[in-house]
């Protein structure tokens, strides 16, 4: 499994403890990939999980160059359009990130992308990984669409509050 922008490691120390062999996380920020590290040994998924520092991008584009797939590939970035004035460019970038992501998915693999930019619409969003797979060359099916958690409540009269949003791809 790949995790990108793996933070502290949530997605990839759930993976390893739900049985998953080998469990690759890369992130650019070195304080939360300690942290990563020091929470997969103490769940003793420290042999299953590797922690990298990395620009996200050009590790994507090394595996495409290289031939590299992964059985499951999680790209859960951070926010890509924090204001009004970034969705544009936001939205590009996510359709960047799920082209690249797409192309690292072995067959009949999993893709799970993640949104947590608030100005982009979920409908938009969706869009834009669409592209990405497309422009991989990849045929995709959606199989989950979700948002967040009963732990991150939203509040009916605040919109913004209903920011998170993923989906799940079964890649051919």
């Amino acid at each position: 499994m790949l995790d990108t922008y793996c933070y502290t490691g949530g997605f990839s120390l759930l993976a390893a403890v739900k049985g998953a062999t080998q469990v690759l996380g890369l992130d650019s920020s070195g304080a939360a990939l300690e942290l990563a590290v020091e929470a997969a040994a103490a769940n003793s998924a420290g042999a299953i999980c590797t922690f990298k520092k990395t620009d996200v991008v050009g590790a994507l584009e090394k595996f495409a160059l290289e031939g590299e797939a992964f059985d499951i590939v999680i790209a859960d970035p951070p926010p890509f359009a924090p204001s009004r004035k970034d969705v544009e460019a936001g939205a590009r970038a996510y359709r960047k990130l799920a082209r690249l992501a797409a192309g690292v998915v072995a067959p009949n693999g999993l893709l799970m992308l993640a949104s947590c930019s608030h100005n982009i619409s979920p409908e938009r969003f969706a869009t834009e990984c669409a592209l990405g797979i497309v422009r991989a060359g990849r045929t995709a099916r959606l199989i989950r669409e979700a948002g967040a958690g009963p732990d991150h409540p939203i509040h009916p009269m605040l919109p913004e509050t209903a920011y998170l949003k993923t989906l799940t791809y079964e890649l051919d």
